[in-house]
């Protein structure tokens, strides 16, 4: 059964240097075309059994408050067993009208982009918010009765030092947040960044901010689920563990990826192209079942309590460690995978190795 719907909007009021996400400069004649578009993939994608929304982007709340409100609209119909819905947010584009509409609409999981606290790299990374901007939006959601809420925190950021990330970390967690997502920056070509020659900081840095952000976080009452996310009890991220679960999920929207049965699919990343043909997506079909189970460890494996042994056989009619005796036997002998309470899963030092990890499962 499929589990969640993900909608992409890939409008954005600045673009951020960093950002290699599907977006384009807001223009309002572009979101009209593009939300006509958007209902026609809805309409054909037959959406049922869905337990989580999240709309992400992009800057989905830099729409208009009448083009958010059609959005809202739009997905309206797939909201009634909904358990969590996610928006993505930036601060600088929410007003009082869209606070109230998010409520009105059964929003009730909002996730944020702070990236940093530090309003000299916030502007480095061409972020319009401040610390004490995005502070203020997170007190107005609580205000208005949306609570579940999730910071995304970047680290490795050129000229940070580590204390310069601990202290990220500390202001991070003086928030009324329930969930905290952390990124190691990554420079692609296609970025300003990439463009520009900027460099992240040295593995063995970028090592040490990552481990020592586990150790606060989980002080702090922020227990890690997943290699990049950690959140308060019982505020786990519904939707994206789906992802992480390998259940079926649709993908609506240019650039939105789905899985549907034995095959993956991508919408087009090109904006005009999808307003012009909505239902047009590349279909990427499992060459056979070693891939597909390949597929499902590498996303098992990110999650802290790993593969749950006896569902993964009875998914693919194999026993995993049978089929992968040599590999996980000497995974384990490194202490780097364990297996326990009938799970498989990467140890405290095997997470952060994850990378090399699964490249042994496709040798």
């Amino acid at each position: 059964m499929t589990k969640g719907l993900y909608i992409h909007v890939p409008f954005c009021k600045t673009i951020c240097y960093y950002c290699d996400f599907c977006h384009i400069g807001y223009n309002e004649q572009i979101v009209d075309k593009w939300l006509i578009a958007l209902a026609t993939q809805l309409n054909d994608a037959n959406i049922d059994g869905i337990d989580s929304i999240y709309i992400g982007g992009g800057t989905p709340n830099c729409l208009s408050f009448e083009q958010l409100k059609k959005l809202l609209e739009l997905i309206k119909p797939y909201t009634k067993n909904i358990k969590e819905y996610t928006i993505e947010i930036n601060a600088e584009s929410m007003n009082d009208d869209k606070y109230q509409l998010l409520v009105d609409y059964g929003i009730n999981r909002v996730s944020i982009g702070l990236e940093s606290t530090d309003d000299n790299m916030l502007k480095f990374l061409n972020r319009k918010a401040s610390f004490k901007d995005i502070e203020k939006c997170i007190n107005h959601f609580i205000n208005v009765g949306i609570d579940n809420i999730s910071v995304d925190l970047m680290y490795s950021l050129p000229s940070q030092s580590l204390e310069d990330f601990m202290h990220d970390i500390d202001l991070t967690l003086s928030l009324s947040i329930k969930h905290i997502s952390i990124y190691a920056l990554t420079i692609e070509k296609n970025t300003v960044f990439g463009r520009r020659g900027i460099k992240a900081q040295d593995d063995e840095v970028e090592a040490d901010m990552y481990l020592q952000a586990i150790d606060k976080f989980e002080q702090a009452g922020f227990k890690q689920y997943e290699i990049s996310n950690f959140a308060k009890e019982g505020y786990q991220s519904i939707h994206n563990l789906h992802y992480w679960h390998f259940d079926d999920f649709y993908g609506i929207g240019p650039g939105a990826s789905g899985k549907i049965d034995n095959y993956l699919y991508d919408n087009t990343k090109n904006i005009m192209t999808y307003i012009q043909n909505p239902l047009d997506k590349c279909i990427m079909p499992f060459a056979d079942k070693d891939e597909e189970m390949f597929e499902h460890i590498m996303m098992n494996l990110r999650l802290v309590e790993g593969i749950d042994i006896a569902k993964f056989n009875r998914c693919y009619s194999v026993d995993i460690l049978k089929k992968y005796e040599n590999v996980i036997d000497d995974l384990i002998s490194k202490n780097l995978l364990i297996i326990d309470n009938k799970y498989l899963k990467c140890t405290k030092q095997g997470l952060p190795l994850l990378n090399s990890i699964l490249t042994q499962f496709l040798e």
